[in-house]
């Protein structure tokens, strides 16, 4: 460990050395020239002027006393009048010892003794003090979460390097804390009641982490809570505690365990680990904790291996545009009327790849931007290539992922790709899911409104499938609502279903909005659509997602059913 942190120091930290004995600095200089930047003065005023001018550099300050113009005595007042200057420590070099007392008073940190006989304890201590100023800063710059007084994600990384040197033999385990749905708790609840869950919860982990082991704790996101502290065989006591501090036999928890966590490994992937085999387990309401294990291992191990492969695989087109057809079922017969892109990966090692597996990682990691902007231009250069062959324009609708909206270049991105092939903009729909306009509301009427006002057509994903639907309706500006498909593959289960779906539909009849229904995959679904006068529908029972030349046959097909 010793010789990692040694390699750390090498030209990354800055002394100033200041003597205004020539010989006395270049002997200084000497001893570490190696592994520092120096910068040298030569009196007080002039060091003073170059920390000032350097504050963010100078990692610290070794000071003569006795100097001309300004002595080392006024360096140090001054230093104490100057909050960012007290953030740099500051070495007297002396060869006096009764002044020392005089100047640890006004603010000295350390002391060298003057004749330097020993280079190598000189520059250890130099070493270690500034590694201490560096650990004491990242305690001031804490950023607590507002609603539970827990630490940061940023700080709790940083944190737990420290942790790992404090308890550099002791084993450890990274816990994630989830609640199951919690956006029920908000709407069954109420956004009060929810906060008050979450800061019980805080209030629960804080209390471990002092009174039962070591260890720090974070709010990562809005219900989701990391723990990193010494190792335990048995968290059922851990568990029965968070369930008591929830208080609420309604409301379930998921814990995912990362027993023996590797010190060296990044903590980032460490905790996208325990949180992955936590999420594995989130549609089970029966089952509160998961424990890392070798299939999550290699699950995470293959995601890596994406991961690192992604720029690749854009690079090379191994990602692969399928089109769904949608059919306009109103008329006398059922009419291509549009397509849905959807990516695909044709690995060359692994085959095809579910985007099950590769978009909610990229999602994760902000790879799904670069991706998606990829499917951007390979629509638009696919609907050019279609209109070259059979002089149309095929409308196509582009998933806009949640993530895509902190993006802010995306609007930009979609009409460079439109335009760089002269894609009409009325023929380029836009779907946005609605977990993204529940979660950056503002955001999406903003790009929304631009994008209309700039001729794009803008199409509502997965209507339904959460709790702020009715809610966007009032808000956004739109042209078409696709149903959710688990709504279609329920009409058959009961009424209640059956009447859901025709609400929505004839909801979007008084919004004068088209209606598409997805997950279609049957003549008994088909039918209650159409005679409930759903404009469109795709899904199986028309045809599944298509590469461009099997859907080039339906197009071929439709345009001989023209002539």
């Amino acid at each position: 460990m010793n010789e990692n942190r040694d390699k750390d120091f090498e030209r990354h930290h800055t002394l100033l050395i200041v003597d205004d004995d020539e010989i006395n600095g270049d002997i200084l200089s000497s001893f570490f020239e190696a592994e520092f930047n120096i910068m040298r003065a030569f009196n007080g005023k002039d060091a003073l002027d170059l920390l000032k001018q350097n504050n963010d550099v100078i990692d610290l300050v070794l000071l003569d006393i006795f100097m001309p113009v300004m002595d080392g005595f006024e360096v140090l007042k001054a230093r104490q009048k100057d909050s960012d200057l007290r953030k740099v420590p500051f070495v007297i070099m002396t060869s006096e010892r009764e002044i020392e007392k005089e100047c640890l008073v006004i603010g000295a940190n350390d002391f060298i003794k003057k004749p330097y006989d020993n280079p190598e304890i000189i520059i250890a201590r130099v070493k270690r003090m500034i590694e201490l100023y560096e650990d004491r800063s990242i305690i001031k710059e804490v950023k607590k979460d507002k609603l539970t007084d827990l630490y940061s994600l940023e700080f709790f990384k940083k944190f737990a390097h420290q942790f790992d040197i404090l308890e550099e033999n002791s084993p450890k385990d990274i816990l994630s804390i989830n609640i199951a749905k919690f956006h029920l708790v908000n709407e069954l609840y109420g956004h009060h009641y929810g906060d008050i869950v979450l800061i019980n919860i805080a209030t629960y982990l804080k209390s471990y982490i002092t009174k039962v082991t070591k260890g720090i704790a974070c709010r990562m996101d809005a219900d989701e809570f990391v723990v990193y502290c010494l190792h335990h065989d048995d968290y059922s006591e851990f568990i029965k505690g968070i369930i008591k501090a929830i208080n609420n036999p309604g409301i379930h928890v998921h814990v995912g365990i990362y027993p023996n966590v590797d010190k060296d490994l990044d903590k980032d992937i460490a905790i996208g680990r325990v949180i992955s085999v936590q999420q594995s387990i989130k549609e089970d309401l029966n089952k509160v904790s998961a424990l890392y294990d070798e299939k999550a291992q290699n699950k995470a191990f293959f995601e890596e291996e994406l991961i690192n492969c992604f720029d690749e695989a854009i690079e090379k087109k191994q990602f692969h545009v399928f089109y769904q057809p949608k059919y306009s079922i109103q008329g006398e017969r059922n009419v291509l009327s549009s397509a849905e892109a959807l990516i695909r990966w044709i690995h060359p090692k692994h085959g095809m790849i579910s985007p099950g597996i590769f978009i909610p990682l990229f999602e994760e990691n902000g790879l799904i931007q670069k991706l998606d902007n990829y499917v951007f231009n390979e629509v638009a250069r696919q609907q050019a290539e279609w209109f070259k062959k059979y002089h149309f324009y095929l409308p196509i609708s582009v998933n806009v992922s949640r993530v895509d909206i902190y993006n802010p270049d995306l609007e930009k991105e979609i009409i460079e790709a439109v335009d760089k092939y002269n894609i009409p903009h009325d023929k380029y729909y836009i779907e946005i899911t609605e977990s993204a306009f529940s979660e950056n509301i503002q955001e999406v009427i903003d790009l929304t409104v631009s994008l209309k006002n700039k001729g794009f057509l803008i199409e509502i994903d997965d209507f339904g499938s959460g709790y702020s639907s009715l809610s966007a309706l009032t808000e956004l500006t739109f042209d078409v609502v696709k149903i959710d498909g688990s709504f279609i593959r329920k009409i058959d289960r009961n009424e209640k279903n059956k009447d859901i779906v025709k609400m929505i539909l004839d909801l979007c009849k008084r919004l004068k909005v088209l209606s598409v229904a997805e997950g279609v995959e049957n003549e008994e679904y088909y039918h209650f659509l159409k005679d409930n006068g759903c404009d469109i529908i795709q899904g199986y029972y028309f045809s599944k997602p298509l590469p461009v030349d099997d859907f080039n046959k339906l197009i071929e097909k439709e345009l001989d059913y023209e002539r």
